[in-house]
């Protein structure tokens, strides 16, 4: 039993471990245990963002570097450190420097508490509310430890401080960290299908033709497409198809005023999807609905497998080289 509570305890310290905040009463909670020159900083029993206390550094003459700092010991297989927490700024005046501000600084040492690299977490001038920052940095080589340094860099105003962090990061997480913000890059890439309502007119669709606000399904507009001669008159989008699908489910509603068909039996109102893969080379295609003569608002769908290979689909509504009016609305699109 022992030796099971133990394989229980060992997994939960070490998902503790990974996220300890390595900076000692970064809430200012126990006032200004674990920090160094507490002299020129008071604690903000009122003035704070969390807990019961705030940190406040004060000046309003001289311009003159005013500070307190922490050095934490860095922990072995340490890739980054995340630094974050919650600042204010009241008057804080601009000086002659760039770094004449309210700071927020770390600086990265060695084992001999000599200086490697410095960085910003927060720089801020004026007067601003409280405002969360939070920046993940790499361990240079060579650092052990970490210095926190919060100030007014030779310049006047008050600044605040509270709820501050340190999370030391392995390379797992940073792997795993760097595979979410690449997975967000790729979404926000995406192309998808937009405005299969018509309600934006003819946003996002490629072709010259109107829209009704007559006649329509839902909302307050609809495609329409109309043609006096056997021309083919369409519109089409391109998107991007989800990465791991392996079906694509194509919906809409469509309305048909006298269409005539032309010689083909594919001549006449159409609904279709073509598939592409790279450098646009085509990988299939599939007809959801083809209608003719006159009809009402009339619902269709249909699922078809993603061909292999597939990057991109491609949604066509024509009157394929007919004469008549087909109208289409709430054109959708789902994966699976």
């Amino acid at each position: 039993m022992k030796n099971i509570l133990l394989l229980l305890i060992l997994p939960l310290c070490q998902i503790s471990f990974s996220q300890t905040n390595l900076i000692k009463n970064g809430g200012f909670e126990t006032e200004f245990e674990s920090w160094r020159g507490q002299e020129v900083a008071t604690i903000s029993p009122y003035d704070k963002k969390s807990g019961k206390n705030g940190c406040s550094i004060n000046q309003f003459v001289g311009a003159e570097w005013k500070g307190l700092d922490q050095i934490v010991n860095i922990p072995k297989n340490t890739v980054a450190i995340e630094l974050s927490g919650w600042v204010k700024a009241e008057a804080i005046e601009k000086g002659a420097n760039v770094w004449n501000t309210g700071k927020f600084d770390i600086e990265f040492l060695n084992s001999g508490d000599k200086g490697i690299k410095n960085e910003s977490i927060a720089s801020v001038l004026g007067t601003t509310p409280w405002t969360f920052y939070k920046k993940t940095i790499p361990v240079p080589a060579g650092a052990s430890k970490l210095r926190i340094m919060l100030a007014l860099g030779q310049t006047n105003g008050t600044i605040l401080f509270d709820d501050l962090k340190a999370i030391a990061i392995s390379q797992e997480q940073m792997d795993k960290i760097q595979a979410a913000e690449n997975a967000k890059t790729a979404a926000a890439n995406q192309v998808i299908l937009s405005n299969g309502g018509f309600e934006d007119g003819m946003n996002s669709w490629r072709g010259n033709v109107t829209t009704s606000s007559t006649i329509f399904k839902e909302g307050k507009t609809a495609l329409a497409l109309n043609s006096t001669t056997m021309d083919w008159t369409g519109i089409d989008q391109i998107a991007d198809v989800p990465e791991n699908v392996t079906s694509i489910t194509l919906s809409g509603w469509l309305k048909s005023d006298n269409i005539k068909q032309g010689k083909e039996i594919w001549n006449n109102g159409l609904f279709n999807v073509e598939f592409t893969g790279n450098n646009d080379q085509k990988t299939g295609d599939q007809n959801i609905a083809f209608v003719t003569a006159t009809t009402d608002w009339t619902f269709y769908t249909k699922t078809f497998p993603i061909p292999s290979g597939t990057k991109k689909y491609r949604i066509m509504l024509a009157l394929g080289f007919a004469s008549g009016t087909l109208y289409a609305d709430d054109i959708t699109v789902s994966f699976k």
